[in-house]
């Protein structure tokens, strides 16, 4: 038998995470982090973490990887890069010392007897003994005693009875009342940074987001006055650019939220900001805000009126987009303006009078959105024929309100003029554009050229082909017309995967996962032809909530989830998904999320289809694969022990992450 030793150098812990050595041999659990060796470490002690003597019974090879985690293998992160290798001798006496994420390692005899300064941080660790630092005396040491098993990283000082709280930067530990924990920001224990650095940090980017504030206010008073490429370049600059492989956006409300926010939709989302980054979102989907004939704002109005919005008034609306910004998260306006209804009736009774109510005090901007029968397009029934031109040969036409002509320039000189001020005004990021079968591609190109959002999404919804068996196999068709769309924006919008979510929902549903591979073993959505283009969803306001349209089977909305949350593409996940169905669910979702941005899967992934069955589906995602992910009822997908480590799993999916 031999014995051994580990010392892990791991500065990278969290409070209430441990540090494990895990790998091919039983004493080290097999793979399995609830079963590895478990280290401990001290103040005095950190980043270094030190296990008791292990005893292994077989001599050879083993291999093994640090892995951190919670109690019971609960959140485990896999340190990256290939098995460290052990050559275990007979009756060997061994002290193993290692680095997490660093291959090698170094085996020293452990005979020799150990400096003194160390001999009682070895005592400690293998006695079940924590050192803290009392209270006033950083240098003197007490000793606590805790259950073996527990090996806590950190030890409250008695600066405050209140619990602590950790807001913003990973670095500042606070107070449950706001302030700052002084003695817990300086303590090692708890893996963070010199007080004066911090704040100093902390002050940095507090100035650099008060510039962009200052910026923003100074284009906004500016915006009539400038030249547009001036104020186009001025907006580039202080425009956070989305990274689509980052990208996780929510859609921030479902039909009924003009309801359940009693008269503040805007303040609810403002409450549940950290929610949302906790969540690991990056963008949040607002509904419709200006003022409009229907409360959920898809029939709009009075554009630059604000205050008359169901969801809320435009303060709100604005304090919320500042909190947001504050945990770096994006606002996304949702943008509709293939329609737009009359304040008032021309000599004919046609409601084709349209005003600008709720900008009279910027001067510069009056009459800006005064508009007439002449903003309409020909042939429309609210049309009194001043129109300069008809609806496109494509162009899908909307009943319930006049559709607005954008071959006029005044009509888009108007418009650039409302999305800059939502921009610089409001403080809106990205845009979502509504209903966009209405009008040509090419003037959402030309309204995100004027206007230099973060990013932007349209609402492609076109019919998929059927027969008399149902949803057809090929819908290649389908998605090569939103690709045609996406082309005719000059590529400067992205489009929802409507191909996608068609496929995937009748696959789930019916058990037919064979509908997942095309006839080139590729997805058979957007995402598999331009995925850097494609947003992927389960559900919208319009498909799901209480409309329920064409909705996601509720009993697999998380196998949904399992696909769109590993694949390629960028992800938006449904508000009642992850805000109204409870914890559990919004966990799962979060796990998801959290496996994405541990693997590093780009939005352009290689998606490799192992298997497409009535009732199994089995995929490996990224080159090299980082992600591996199983669908369906009949189980199974285990790959490579050595290469993957289990991720998540639930009902009907199981997901795995390359160690």
């Amino acid at each position: 038998m031999a014995e051994f030793q580990f010392e892990v150098e791991c500065d990278c812990t969290k409070p209430g995470e441990s540090v494990f050595i895990v790998g091919s041999a039983p004493e080290f659990g097999t793979w399995s982090a609830d079963k590895g060796v478990r280290c401990g470490t001290s103040s005095a002690n950190f980043p270094v973490w030190k296990s008791t003597s292990v005893t292994i019974k077989t001599p050879g090879k083993f291999e093994f990887k640090i892995v951190i985690a919670k109690e019971g293998g609960a959140g485990a992160r896999w340190e990256d890069g290939d098995n460290k290798c052990l050559e275990v001798g007979p009756s060997q006496q061994s002290i193993v010392r290692c680095s997490f994420g660093c291959n090698q390692i170094a085996v020293e005899d452990l005979k020799s007897t150990p400096p003194p300064e160390d001999v009682e941080a070895s005592k400690t660790a293998s006695e079940g003994y924590a050192s803290a630092p009392t209270t006033g005396s950083p240098s003197k040491k007490v000793l606590q005693r805790f259950d073996s098993q527990e090996l806590p990283l950190a030890v409250h000082p008695d600066t405050s009875s209140a619990p602590l709280t950790r807001k913003k930067s990973r670095h500042m530990v606070t107070n449950v009342d706001g302030s700052i924990n002084v003695d817990m920001s300086r303590n090692a224990s708890m893996m963070l940074v010199n007080f004066d650095e911090l704040a100093e940090e902390a002050d940095e980017q507090e100035k650099k987001l008060n510039d962009l504030e200052a910026e923003r206010e100074k284009l906004n008073m500016q915006q009539m006055r400038l030249e547009s490429k001036v104020l186009l370049s001025g907006m580039k600059d202080i425009t956070d650019f989305a990274d689509p492989s980052e990208t996780i956006m929510l859609q921030g409300f479902n039909w009924e939220s003009h309801k359940a926010g009693k008269g503040d939709w805007w303040g609810t989302l403002a409450a549940n900001v950290e929610k949302f980054s906790d969540v690991g979102i990056t963008d949040v989907w607002f509904p419709p805000c200006s003022a409009s004939v229907a409360p959920q704002g898809y029939l709009p109005s009075q554009l630059f009126n604000l205050d008359s919005s169901a969801y809320g008034k435009k303060a709100s609306l604005q304090e919320c987009l500042k909190k947001m910004h504050e945990v770096g998260i994006r606002g996304v306006a949702d943008i509709v303006i293939n329609h737009r209804c009359g304040d008032k009736q021309d000599s004919q009774g046609r409601w084709n009078v349209f005003t600008s109510t709720g900008i009279e005090h910027r001067k510069s901007f009056a009459g800006v959105a005064d508009w007439q029968g002449w903003a309409v397009t020909l042939g429309d029934k609210f049309s009194d024929g001043t129109g300069q031109s008809g609806p496109g040969q494509f162009d899908g036409q909307f009943d319930a309100a006049p559709d607005i002509d954008h071959s006029n320039m005044k009509v888009r000189n108007s418009l650039k003029t409302w999305l800059r001020w939502l921009r610089l005004e409001i403080g809106f990021d990205a845009w979502r554009f509504d209903f966009v079968k209405g009008y040509s591609a090419e003037y959402v190109g030309w309204y995100c050229e004027k206007s230099e959002p973060a990013w932007a999404v349209g609402e492609l919804w076109l019919d998929m082909h059927y027969d008399g068996d149902g949803l057809c196999y090929n819908q290649d068709k389908h998605r090569q017309d939103t690709i045609n769309w996406i082309n005719g924006t000059q590529k400067r919008s992205t489009a929802f995967d409507f191909t996608t979510k068609g496929i995937l929902q009748e696959a789930c549903r019916n058990c037919q996962y064979w509908r997942l591979k095309d006839s080139n073993n590729k997805p058979p959505g957007l995402l598999g032809w331009m995925p850097s283009h494609a947003v992927t969803f389960l559900d919208n306001h319009d498909t799901g909530s209480t409309q329920a349209h064409w909705p996601f089977p509720n009993d697999k909305v998380m196998v949904g989830y399992a696909y769109i949350l590993t694949h390629p593409g960028i992800p938006c996940i449904f508000w009642d998904h992850v805000m109204d169905w409870g914890d559990d669910v919004r966990n799962q979702i979060k796990e998801l999320v959290r496996l994405r941005r541990e693997s590093g899967i780009p939005v352009d992934a290689k998606v490799n289809i192992m298997c497409a069955e009535d009732n199994f589906y089995l995929a490996e995602i990224g080159e090299p694969a980082a992600l591996r992910v199983a669908l369906g009822p009949r189980g199974g997908g285990e790959g490579d022990g050595g290469y993957w480590k289990h991720g998540t799993a639930g009902s009907d999916y199981r997901v795995w992450i390359k160690k």
